[in-house]
């Protein structure tokens, strides 16, 4: 082990903030990572893990790493300790006597904004003795795209004298063991992880895991490392809104007040309208005229070919009007509205509603105290049959005389703390319905928590006053879950199962009346007399949306016939070459997103054999047949399902070497494709002395249709 001191300026004072830095074979990331780190950082801190590239040089080579350790060189992952690294680490800085350490790897960035929000709360508010937490954002294809799932890690502490991290190898928290939990706060500061960016990344990734930890001592799977994401899970990068606070609300303060900025608002009230010129006026005073405690703004997205923008700028010269060309869909219309907001919570009233007095406030009380979701009250505006069955299909989660209560699960309505909402890539776009319910959805799974406010109430008109209108409008909201249930069941395929089938078809209308009518019996005496007035009507509107979601779900579409009987990820393992000089690739073709990727295996994955693991060229030298390589090589990347190809003809490209550590396509896809086809025209079938497939003449047609943009073939 070494220990380097690079020469720095002499007298200077205490640094505010050091970087931490372990790394590992990381020349490619280091250009980017340093030129990150030296926006809000004082100082670098490295190093460098028994590097085989140019790591060491470049790391040394930088005037901001004023300490530079190293490792022996060694070639692969065996024997990695973090913790031992990481403690030598923070043994080095004292020497630098830092206010604050941070911990960042080099596939990690943290952007312009949050950076600059770091070093302005360390001036200014942050607190000796603890610890913070940023949120660990997955970045996918490149830095302005994210999928919309995170965990906490926490990176940022002050420094102490004699500080040491837990003993634990691998998979600890770089937190001081001196700083106790309870001093652990967590922030709304984000970390840019670009570990899993592309499909050869995240093969890199799984493989320095299964070298380190062959025996999943420290943890059980890395089968999620893996995980190739559709392209609607993924989402554009946003920059941090200059109005959040860096601490994030307490969970527990009922009496906390807002500190802002008494210029930015604490909340956005956002009026979606699409033709609604004539009752624009009503909705936008009733929200205009909200009285409260803290500044709040109104913005109205309009869009379609009436006056309804013009309206809202005569009669409220104080509302922001964002005037949408055309007619767009409502999660555009949402997202458009929210890309202007400037308060920290977010409200939807919608063009057909009137809020009641003090609404407003409610919610805003029930935000301060935790909840990143509030929904509310809703009395009916719609006073006929067909107003009323609509009125109890779409509001049963909140009828007068409900009581203050958590829910279990997503609400069907409700407003937004903004900044959970932009981690979950705010609203899909691309849907007529079910916009909101998605984002619900994806909050409650990342453990955010509903609250219905009794004292939010507001007038909801809707446009059901007749009977075609009311099953037209509930066939559209079918439609719109029918598309999520297909967004379930995206990357897994075989929806029609024997529960989808009993619980979404069989037992959806029964359960969803008997759901109701429990709802409606906690509500008000009056309420009770309509909803026994209009349960037939209710029944047929719930009949409607059931229609509407089997349409939205046996409708013909690309890759529909995957989702419901099939996969619609078809893994496939291409194995080239003769015996003793075999190349081996990854295939992935996503029926549904119309994707193939395709990545060399690593000579270092780690492969069952028996009762031992061996390395990839090692497995190799043991001859194993096809259902060898696909049961032994699907266990080792976790896959549940892998069709396997071996073809010694196939196309290996002008590569001498089967892989190399940043995994390029040694396969090409044209190849593969065009050695497909010549098989099959030659003969029909794969399965010869020379040439195995596991997979089917179905299977191998759906390989071939989905690779066909890839040959030159047409």
């Amino acid at each position: 082990m070494m220990n380097a001191i690079l020469p720095s300026a002499e007298g200077q004072s205490r640094p505010l903030l050091v970087c931490m830095l372990p790394a590992r074979n990381a020349a490619r990331d280091l250009p980017d990572y340093l030129a990150c780190v030296d926006t809000f950082c004082d100082a670098i801190v490295a190093l460098d893990d028994g590097s085989t590239d140019e790591t060491y040089d470049i790391l040394a080579a930088h005037p901001s790493v004023k300490i530079l350790l190293s490792n022996p060189m060694r070639e692969d992952y065996r024997g990695w300790d973090d913790a031992a690294n990481r403690n030598r680490l923070l043994e080095a800085v004292e020497s630098l006597n830092p206010e604050w350490l941070i911990s960042l790897d080099a596939d990690e960035r943290i952007d312009a904004r949050d950076a600059s929000s770091i070093r302005h709360f360390l001036e200014t508010d942050a607190l000796p003795g603890f610890a913070y937490g940023f949120r660990h954002v997955p970045m996918r294809n490149d830095d302005e795209h994210f999928i919309p799932t995170y965990q906490w890690v926490y990176r940022l502490f002050s420094h102490a004298p004699g500080q040491r991290f837990p003993n634990q190898k691998l998979h600890f928290i770089p937190v001081p063991t001196s700083i106790p939990r309870i001093c652990w706060i967590r922030t709304t500061l984000r970390i840019q992880h670009l570990g899993g960016l592309t499909p050869g990344h995240r093969l890199t990734r799984f493989n320095k895991y299964l070298e380190a930890d062959p025996l999943r001592t420290w943890q059980a799977d890395y089968s999620h490392l893996l995980d190739m994401p559709g392209v609607e899970e993924i989402r554009r990068w946003e920059p941090r809104p200059a109005s959040v606070p860096v601490l994030l609300e307490s969970e527990f303060d009922d009496d906390m007040t807002s500190e802002q900025d008494p210029g930015i608002p604490a909340m956005s009230a956002i009026i979606i309208s699409r033709n609604n010129e004539d009752t624009i006026a009503a909705s936008v005073a009733a929200v205009v005229q909200q009285e409260m405690p803290e500044p709040f703004e109104v913005i109205v997205v309009t869009s379609g070919t009436d006056r309804t923008a013009e309206i809202v700028r005569q009669a409220f010269p104080e509302v922001t009007v964002v005037q949408l060309p055309g007619v767009v869909l409502p999660g555009e219309a949402r997202n458009a509205g929210l890309a202007v907001a400037r308060g920290q919570f977010v409200s939807f009233p919608g063009s057909h509603v009137e809020l009641q007095s003090g609404s407003l406030a409610a919610r805003l009380r029930a935000h301060r105290r935790g909840y990143a979701m509030v929904t509310s009250i809703a009395t009916n505006g719609t006073l006929t049959p067909a107003g009323w069955a609509s009125y109890f299909l779409d509001h049963s989660e909140g009828l007068p005389g409900h009581k203050a209560a958590e829910f279990n699960g997503p609400p069907a309505k409700c407003s937004y703390a903004r900044l959970p909402l932009l981690e979950v890539g705010a609203f899909p776009e691309g849907v007529r319905t079910g916009e909101d319910t998605a984002v619900n959805r994806a909050l409650v799974k990342r453990g955010y928590v509903a609250y219905r406010e009794p004292d939010a109430m507001y007038i909801h008109t809707t446009r059901c006053t007749t009977v075609p209108r009311l099953l037209r409008h509930h066939f559209q909201r079918g439609r719109g879950v029918g598309r999520l249930l297909l967004a379930d069941y995206r990357r897994q395929g075989r929806l029609l199962n024997q529960q989808v089938l009993r619980t979404r078809l069989l037992d959806a209308v029964p359960q969803r009346l008997e759901r109701m009518h429990r709802s409606v019996m906690l509500a008000n005496q009056e309420i009770v007399a309509e909803y026994e007035r209009v349960r037939p009507l209710i029944a047929l509107g719930a009949i409607a949306t059931l229609a509407g979601t089997w349409y939205e779900i046996v409708r013909p579409g690309r890759g529909k016939l995957s989702v419901l009987l099939g996969r619609p990820v078809v893994n496939v393992l291409l194995v080239g070459g003769e015996p003793g000089a075999r190349r081996l690739a990854l295939a992935q073709i996503d029926e549904v997103g119309g994707q193939a990727t395709m990545q060399s295996l690593s000579p270092e994955l780690v492969v069952p054999h028996g009762n031992e693991s061996l390395s990839l060229p090692a497995f190799l030298e043991t001859s194993p047949g096809i259902q060898g390589f696909r049961h032994a090589i699907g266990t080792a990347l976790r896959l549940d399902s892998l069709e396997c190809v071996i073809d010694p003809e196939l196309d290996t490209g002008d590569r001498p070497a089967p892989v190399t550590r940043d995994f390029p396509d040694a396969l090409s896809l044209t190849g593969v494709r065009d050695r497909l086809v010549e098989v099959v025209r030659a003969g029909g079938a794969l399965n010869t002395s020379r040439r195995r497939s596991t997979l089917s003449l179905w299977g191998t047609a759906r390989v071939l249709a989905r690779l066909r943009p890839f040959s030159g073939d047409r």
